[in-house]
């Protein structure tokens, strides 16, 4: 009976704390919406035209075109420092500006630096992933368009522009494949893909900076060694702690797209990277329009208000959960749904998808309000990096050794995802768990005080 008592006092709680905090979840779900919204029929529109793509473009095509994705996103970390995720957090404009800055010169610096790299190493990656000089050149220019259009859609969050935001990420995702259709008449390989994802990125990094021009006139006004050297040693712990945490989530990630060809071949990495592909719709759609909408918030309230910070977190998590389960249905059509959508030689890629899905099921909700790095835990975030990649790299290596079969090698990846976000799940409440526990003791010493 006192269980009974403490579970409806708990839930009576609950419903009272929704009740009296309508307005602001209100205010954030109409953020959620508004990009999520303008994602969402991007995202229709290049669903629409995947099976035209699918059937321009062969498996061997996308597994490498795979590829060179996986390097762009291995190397975005080191082309910014991650000195853009700290871009919300300056409480003057004018430190932020300097921070915009030393983001922009960063990545002209980095992104030619790398390009060098790259191209004297060719020969090496020639061998290993079968990458021409003009692929190596053409990442180059993929990573630092990709690092400015983070930067814009970083620099957007601070100011809580969503509605631009929304716009911007609609011309991205409708960018990118329609310039891949347009390049398919040119030649149908990996190549035009990835001019097709540049040509996209700089749409909607280009619509970002229209609406910031006016910050980065000032930004670059203001251009000084001494102040920009202030906020970089200020805001250290991003390229010290963030940076080599965000290389190792980008191994975890790109990992299997790096592998799997050496593994079995370039068609098989196509399919996968397709079954990818369609189970990333959903962390678009509304994945990253919700971290983008808690991330801003996040920042705020651990300090004003931790309680309304849990329950943000609360009530974001189920919401993701119960978006993602329609997904679910691919576990038992998903060969059938993809031949009939995509063509039948993309049958497999929807075999992997029934797969995948289970670990995608979980990773909306842990990256939808994974903020780790708002919350001064760099540290935790750094140490699940090391796990998850001990998970992906263990289920790569358990497969060669034991010469499993490309869906059980997918099998075994993706029981290292559900657990590795179920971790991160765990963090971000035990994280702000402990931020309402701050919050208590500090009310708690300011009662107990005698009174001046």
């Amino acid at each position: 009976m006192l269980q009974v008592n403490t579970l409806a006092n708990g839930t009576a709680r609950l419903v009272g704390a929704v009740r009296r905090n309508g307005s602001f979840i209100g205010r954030v779900t109409g953020d959620v919406m508004r990009i999520s919204g303008a994602v969402g029929l991007g995202q229709a529109l290049a669903f629409l035209a995947a099976p035209l793509l699918t059937r321009l473009y062969g498996p061997e095509a996308f597994g490498h075109f795979a590829i060179l994705g996986a390097l762009v996103n291995l190397l975005l970390p080191w082309a910014l420092l991650r000195f853009n995720w700290a871009l919300p957090l300056p409480q003057e404009d004018a430190e932020a500006r300097d921070l915009l800055a030393l983001c922009l010169l960063i990545v002209l610096a980095s992104a030619p630096l790398l390009a060098l790299v790259g191209v004297a190493a060719q020969p090496w990656l020639e061998g290993w992933l079968s990458l021409s000089v003009l692929d190596v050149v053409l990442v180059a220019v993929a990573l630092a368009v990709t690092a400015l259009h983070e930067i814009a859609m970083s620099w957007l969050v601070r100011h809580k522009s969503f509605a631009v935001m929304a716009q911007a990420r609609f011309v991205t995702l409708v960018g990118v494949v329609g310039c891949q259709i347009l390049l398919a008449a040119l030649h149908t390989d990996a190549t035009s893909l990835l001019l097709g994802y540049i040509g996209g990125y700089t749409l909607g990094a280009l619509r970002g900076a229209w609406h910031a021009r006016a910050d980065l006139a000032a930004s670059l006004r203001a251009l000084a060694p001494g102040r920009l050297r202030g906020v970089a040693v200020e805001y250290r712990r991003f390229p010290l702690v963030a940076t080599p945490s965000s290389m190792v989530s980008a191994v975890s990630a790109q990992a299997p797209s790096l592998v799997m060809p050496s593994l079995y071949g370039l068609a098989v990495n196509g399919q996968l990277s397709l079954a990818a592909r369609v189970l990333w719709q959903p962390t678009a759609f509304v994945g990253q329009a919700v971290n983008q909408v808690f991330w801003g918030n996040a920042a705020r309230l651990q300090h004003e208000d931790p309680r309304r910070l849990w329950l943000l977190f609360l009530i974001l998590n189920a919401g993701l959960l119960a978006a993602m389960a329609p997904a679910l249905v691919l576990v038992w059509w998903g060969p059938e749904l993809f031949g009939w959508i995509f063509g039948a030689a993309w049958a497999t890629a929807g075999e992997y998808a029934g797969v995948l899905v289970l670990g995608s099921f979980v990773g909306l909700a842990a990256h939808g309000t994974e903020s780790l790095h708002i919350y001064g835990r760099n540290h935790w975030m750094a140490a699940w990096e090391v796990m998850r990649l001990a998970f992906i790299a263990g289920s790569l290596a358990l497969s060669w050794w034991l010469e499993l079969s490309p869906l059980a090698c997918i099998g075994a990846l993706t029981a290292g995802s559900v657990l590795a976000n179920l971790s991160l799940l765990a963090l971000n409440a035990l994280a702000i768990l402990r931020l309402r526990r701050q919050e208590r003791e500090v009310k708690e010493r300011a009662r107990c005080a005698p009174a001046s």
